[in-house]
């Protein structure tokens, strides 16, 4: 009996194949639709004829047909973050013919402390040319944390509770508790960037002295007018024009950090103090940066002024040569050459002599 259903099985993988692949092509364009929920991957999986095989010989379970077994085509949705299975459940039971007699929800079986992957199985009539009305598939959601233990899981080799010995089972058990408790702070983070992100054009608008400069702030504070006053400035300087791009945010970033602003409203105070000197440099710098790197932009990345911001406190003082090389020496370490100190120190001592004013006085 076996055989025959083998060989009904090797009739039908082609079209298995293709109403699989059909199924997961519309599942990803539903799940695109919703612009928030957040996906890893959607995979296909025809099961392969050992495994079937197998399967049909468990003592535990008897199939009168090929298709009573469930997952002869398996589709993972694996989500970033645990809400995100919901979302993915409720487009599922909206869009697809749901077996709910077949289909398990393993998040419920595990509320009894017992350790094991969390995932939700649903099993979903399949539909394709060749295929018989009896076909299905099984859908698994689960987040990434889940799909780790899942894999893990299978690679140790033990899926029953019972063939554990009891020492590992207890570690077994809390490290699956770290990882629920782990999704459960993925979740809780988003929430609370969504939540800083949501207010900070208010903060920055009401000149709030607190708001960190990062990778969220920086984006509002280039938005700014006298920030982009500034980026203007040096366009004209150059005679380009100001583009659309934003000059490397998280260089940007970190090289404000270095010379010492750590806010939105210290990097706006010294881009006040600092203008004209900034302004000075602009010319000497794109010479020095043309003659070494071929540096010649058509257009002028926004936020330049900043860049320029961050060496011109980095070169305000003191007044000797050398020691604006060390300065300027320990900023390119942190942004440019972190792995090469003797590059660093070459590369700000050239440009220290290309933008420090020449005595041409006779000698």
């Amino acid at each position: 009996m076996h055989a025959e259903t083998l060989a009904v099985y090797d009739r039908h993988v082609p079209h298995l194949h293709n109403a699989g692949e059909e199924l997961r092509a519309r599942l990803v364009t539903w799940l695109a639709a919703d612009a928030s929920l957040q996906v890893h991957s959607v995979t296909l999986r025809v099961k392969d004829r050992t495994s079937l095989a197998a399967k049909l010989t468990r003592p535990d379970r008897t199939y009168a047909e090929l298709w009573e077994v469930t997952d002869t085509v398996g589709i993972r949705i694996i989500t970033y973050f645990a809400d995100g299975v919901e979302r993915v459940a409720q487009l599922v039971e909206q869009n697809l013919a749901v077996d709910f007699q077949h289909t398990v929800d393993k998040r419920r079986e595990r509320e009894d402390g017992t350790f094991g992957y969390r995932s939700l199985h649903y099993v979903c009539k399949l539909a394709g040319a060749g295929l018989p009305a009896g076909a299905r598939v099984e859908i698994q959601v689960r987040t990434m944390l889940e799909h780790a233990w899942a894999a893990i899981e299978h690679t140790v080799g033990y899926k029953a509770q019972e063939s554990i010995p009891l020492a590992a089972r207890r570690r077994l058990s809390r490290l699956a508790g770290l990882l629920e408790l782990a999704d459960q702070e993925f979740v809780a983070i988003r929430a609370e960037l969504d939540e800083y992100a949501s207010n900070l054009p208010d903060r920055i608008l009401a000149a709030d002295t607190e708001v960190p400069l990062d990778r969220m702030s920086l984006g509002l504070l280039l938005d700014q007018p006298d920030v982009r006053a500034a980026d203007a400035a040096i366009a004209a300087e150059l005679g380009k024009p100001v583009g659309t791009d934003v000059f490397y945010p998280e260089y940007l970033v970190r090289m404000l950090h270095t010379s010492g602003v750590e806010t939105v409203a210290a990097a706006r105070a010294a881009l006040d103090k600092h203008r004209p000197t900034l302004l000075a440099m602009v010319g000497p710098y794109f010479r020095f940066a043309t003659a070494a790197w071929r540096l010649n932009p058509t257009t002028l990345l926004r936020g330049y002024s900043l860049f320029f911001l961050a060496h011109a406190l980095v070169l305000a003082a003191p007044t000797l040569g050398v020691t604006k090389v060390a300065r300027l020496t320990a900023l390119y370490q942190a942004t440019d050459y972190p792995d090469d100190p003797r590059e660093a120190q070459r590369v700000a001592g050239a440009l220290v002599e290309a933008i420090s004013p020449r005595d041409s006085s006779p000698t």
